[in-house]
């Protein structure tokens, strides 16, 4: 891992915070209003928590980061380029396998016994938004994050720059899951498409749309709606 390669993952956590600032603002609009799926409601949890919380988890996700760089970073980045094929093959399998084992991940943490002493600090928030894709308990936080850690050295190591584009479609993904917004340009029709299955899941039916990324794990398991 070279020094470009950190500068380039410092861009990405900037850009994702942008990303994350733009739609929590958005979504309390007057101005996006005809594009939420659903109207804000009246939060039980206070700003101030939230807050709290989503700093915390953002800290702790860098920490972890930081760790797994330092000890296990051959086991997920090798040090040789690769061309384009490659990266997109490891881009797409690294994914794939992550939302294989998060589907399981997070359908066992909705089993009744589970749910209020891990998941159900995240579904506490009736009303999530992009800034709530990371209010979490910091065991959820750390398993996910450490199920696409070891996706990535199950398919890798891969090349540095198929690391950066994991990185990137995971968090985007997480963030605009939660924006509850749908907007109407055609570019953003998977963006949409991410955001109204997920809004499902928290708003009508939580025991359906696990997968983050990839909704044919719960077609193939039946949890699709």
């Amino acid at each position: 891992m070279t020094t470009a390669f950190f500068i380039a993952l410092g861009c990405i956590l900037m850009f994702d915070g942008v990303v994350m600032a733009f739609f929590a603002w958005a979504v309390h609009s007057p101005r996006f209003a005809q594009y939420r799926i659903r109207t804000p409601d009246r939060q039980r949890i206070s700003n101030g928590r939230k807050a709290v919380n989503i700093a915390l988890n953002a800290m702790l996700a860098l920490s972890f980061f930081a760790f797994v760089f330092v000890y296990f970073g051959d086991n997920l980045i090798a040090n040789e380029s690769v061309p384009g094929v490659m990266i997109f093959g490891e881009v797409l399998a690294s994914l794939m396998l992550y939302d294989f084992m998060y589907y399981f991940l997070h359908r066992g943490m909705h089993h009744p016994k589970v749910m209020k002493y891990v998941h159900g600090v995240h579904h506490y928030v009736r009303f999530p938004t992009s800034a709530e894709s990371i209010f979490l308990h910091p065991a959820e936080n750390l398993a996910g994050l450490g199920l696409l850690c070891l996706a990535i050295s199950i398919v890798g190591p891969v090349s540095a720059v198929s690391f950066l584009i994991i990185f990137f479609i995971h968090h985007v993904a997480n963030i605009l899951v939660h924006s509850n917004l749908v907007l109407p340009h055609p570019a953003f029709r998977l963006f949409n498409f991410w955001a109204i299955k997920h809004d499902i899941h928290h708003g009508k039916h939580l025991n359906r749309n696990y997968a983050s990324i990839f909704p044919f794990w719960d077609q193939m398991f039946g949890t699709y709606a």
